[in-house]
């Protein structure tokens, strides 16, 4: 078994980077877009929710993908994919034109969040291999840490087009070094044999029954679901709140964003240094620490306008997210070693389907009160510490 090089984790991290950056790069654009396009907030909400609604369909048939064919030419079609869905948004002449450019630029897209994960997991053990997904997030965060300020810096000077006009070039430039670097893990785990690599050759229907009827990796996906979805519901509602309701610019959201990006990039270099020696189930337990004092934190300064009252609970929370999800990434695709994509890839999309319903859900309520958003990010940690009873009840560490 050899390690994966400094060039393929290279560019691991930055295929790792360009998906956050597509995400929530664009987001203090919202009151751009709807100047520009004629819009109204709610349909320009649907932004979000076509790339997130892209990820979850993607992520379900190109893990099993993955599985099947190897991970290389399913990570350089996507990449494709991703840079003509971003042009397209580039040059969307309408607010129609834009979502499905945004759908085009999620089904590319959706590889960057799962599939650097499965390559990881394809080379080193459970603990290792939480260990260098903590590492390599740590480096991809270093983008997404300064995206949205870019993103609101280009919109109040430029226009927000040029902002999927550079994720369209990044994107090729990405097509280029993968199609030079990497090479195919598939198959690679330790102690793989042929029957390993030949039950991950199975079709994605059957790999995505095995995993379901595996109340682990159900249990363990749930949790993370929950985890992520604080995450997204905060993505989709705090541009309302922010500056709809409390008055910041969109360089000022990119800006007060990015004490959530280091909370997010504080947390990954603790997993990546603790991960391996304290294992996964005692990393995941720790990270639920600043999980529930942020969620607590989101209540009590509900009372103030203060941008700091908004964000720094969200540092709390993506500390915690920081911390524990390499671990939970790692344990999810540890269930069934030879489905790791295709488990990235489910849990991947239930993630995202948690993301889509409070996308929309938050788009319609927010307008009537922005409490909505502090409810639907309880109601999601309640979903991901009801997913770590089951996990550690089923797995006894």
């Amino acid at each position: 078994m050899k390690n994966l090089g400094l060039a393929l984790m290279l560019v691991l991290v930055a295929i790792s980077a360009i998906g956050p950056m597509a995400l929530n790069g664009v987001l203090p654009a919202t009151t751009a877009i709807m100047v520009d396009l004629s819009t109204r907030y709610e349909l320009v909400q649907l932004v979000l929710t076509a790339y997130l609604l892209a990820n979850l369909l993607s992520q379900l048939v190109l893990g099993p993908a993955a599985d099947r064919f190897g991970r290389r030419p399913i990570m350089l079609l996507s990449l494709c994919i991703f840079c003509v869905g971003s042009f397209v948004c580039a040059k969307a002449p309408s607010i129609e034109w834009l979502i499905g450019g945004r759908f085009l630029q999620g089904i590319g897209g959706a590889v960057c969040a799962f599939l650097p994960r499965a390559v990881v997991r394809d080379v080193y053990s459970q603990n290792k291999a939480a260990s260098v997904i903590g590492y390599i997030t740590t480096a991809m965060m270093v983008a997404p840490l300064f995206a949205p300020a870019v993103g609101g810096w280009i919109t109040d000077q430029f226009s927000w087009r040029w902002m999927y006009y550079g994720l369209s070039l990044l994107g090729a430039v990405l097509v280029v070094l993968t199609y030079r670097f990497q090479y195919e893990t598939l198959g690679t785990q330790k102690g793989a044999d042929e029957l390993t690599v030949a039950s991950a050759k199975v079709s994605w229907i059957a790999s995505s029954k095995v995993l379901l009827s595996d109340s682990r990796f159900v249990a363990c996906a749930i949790m993370q679901a929950g985890t992520i979805g604080v995450y997204y519901g905060f993505l989709s509602g705090a541009p309302y709140v922010a500056m709809e309701s409390r008055g910041l610019s969109a360089s000022e959201y990119g800006i007060w964003f990015s004490t959530v990006a280091t909370g997010y990039l504080t947390g990954n270099l603790v997993a990546g240094r603790f991960s391996e020696s304290q294992g996964v189930y005692r990393m995941i337990i720790l990270g639920t620490v600043p999980f529930v004092l942020g969620g607590i934190m989101f209540w009590v300064g509900a009372a103030f306008m203060h941008p700091a009252a908004l964000f720094l609970p969200m540092f709390l929370v993506a500390l915690s997210n920081g911390m524990s999800l390499p671990s939970m990434f790692s344990l999810g695709m540890s269930v069934r070693p030879e489905f790791a994509a295709s488990a990235s890839g489910i849990a991947g999309s239930l993630q995202t389907a948690v993301g889509v319903l409070l996308s929309v859900a938050l788009g319609y309520l927010l307008p009537f009160s922005e409490l909505w958003l502090f409810i639907v990010i309880s109601v999601s940690m309640a979903l991901s510490l009801s997913g770590l009873w089951f996990t550690l009840r089923l797995n006894k560490p």
